[in-house]
């Protein structure tokens, strides 16, 4: 492993990161071979004291060491495809990805097949559909829309306003929503279906599946704990992710065998492994996804299907070459 030596107060700050990678249990690099993080939060994202350990380029930096190929950097107030290019700028050299994103959220625009285009046309790679500004999220007065209400006053009033719904009266997607699908299929770009409820979720794989669109439903596990509403989706076509991020939370209410359970209800063919974490508490994100692949591999999921999940199948999500991630660990 090539020795990086960097400066900053962030992740591995003045250490040689071959030498934390050294540290690591006997194993844990084949782990993560190739893997892509199609969830990655940067640093700041909702409010700039939600400290994140390590800044973007220290942590990119961790994460090669670790292993990575690659990230999608996620936000869920702004556009990521500046941060994403000054990334790759910055990893030259590195054998490491970096694609920006956006989500539609009110401050983006909502549903808006205008913003995809333009995000597009800026280089983003994946587009999420509301989180905090979901009708769905709003209802639940959901954990993004707390801390963002305490940074702004009139954050409440402005969320309940602008809220988003995915369907019409009568159950169906609505005009805004297909559109927003459309232009993602005819851009090449992929969709994740954010904060939006387990019925609108449905609604856009059913659409997604009929027109090829690929898509992600984002921690279901949030809206369901049936293994049966999660087979829905993967038979019809869709990836079905679960992240670190929530496991970590003091609030969370899923615990890792969660995460099991719902994996061995659906097998590894759909599922993708992500982080979704940002919080002082939590590790930088290559450590989260090594603990997450750790705990998986504890409860006795395979190398290769770990692979499948944290390397094959984001790729086959963001529709690049599966070329880099034919490597697969050899079982241990």
């Amino acid at each position: 492993m090539t020795n990086i030596q960097h400066d900053g107060d962030g992740a591995g700050s003045g250490r040689d990161l071959a030498a934390q990678q050294n540290a690591l249990p006997s194993g844990s690099a084949a782990l993560l071979q190739r893997a892509f993080d199609v969830h990655v939060h940067g640093q700041p994202d909702v409010v700039p004291d939600l400290q994140l350990r390590g800044s973007d380029l220290d942590t990119m930096r961790l994460a090669h060491a670790y292993g990575l190929s690659g990230w999608v950097l996620k936000s869920h107030l702004w556009l990521t495809t500046d941060r994403a290019r000054l990334l790759q700028e910055l990893a030259d050299g590195l054998d490491f990805i970096v694609y920006g994103s956006v989500t539609l959220n009110p401050v983006m625009g909502g549903l808006s097949a205008t913003v995809v285009e333009l995000a597009a046309a800026h280089g983003a790679r994946v587009v999420f559909l509301p989180t905090w500004g979901s009708a769905a999220d709003v209802a639940r007065d959901g954990y993004i829309a707390r801390l963002l209400a305490a940074a702004a006053p009139s954050f409440r009033g402005y969320n309940a306003a602008n809220a988003v719904s995915l369907l019409r009266a009568d159950g169906r997607l609505s005009g805004p929503a297909t559109e927003v699908i459309d232009a993602c299929r005819e851009l090449g770009l992929s969709l994740a279906t954010g904060h939006v409820s387990l019925t609108e979720s449905r609604a856009v794989t059913e659409y997604c599946a009929q027109t090829g669109q690929r898509v992600l439903v984002t921690h279901p596990l949030h809206y369901t704990a049936s293994a049966a509403d999660l087979q829905v989706f993967a038979e019809a076509g869709a990836y079905v992710e679960f992240c670190n991020g929530p496991l970590l939370h003091p609030d969370g209410h899923l615990g890792i065998r969660d995460i099991h359970e719902a994996i061995t209800a659906l097998g590894t063919d759909r599922v993708v492994l992500s982080t979704d974490a940002f919080s002082r508490w939590a590790p930088p994100q290559p450590e989260c996804l090594r603990m997450f692949a750790e705990q998986l591999a504890y409860l006795g999921w395979r190398p290769a299907e770990l692979h499948q999940m944290l390397a094959v199948n984001p790729r086959a999500f963001l529709g690049i070459a599966q070329a880099a991630a034919s490597t697969e660990p050899e079982e241990q």
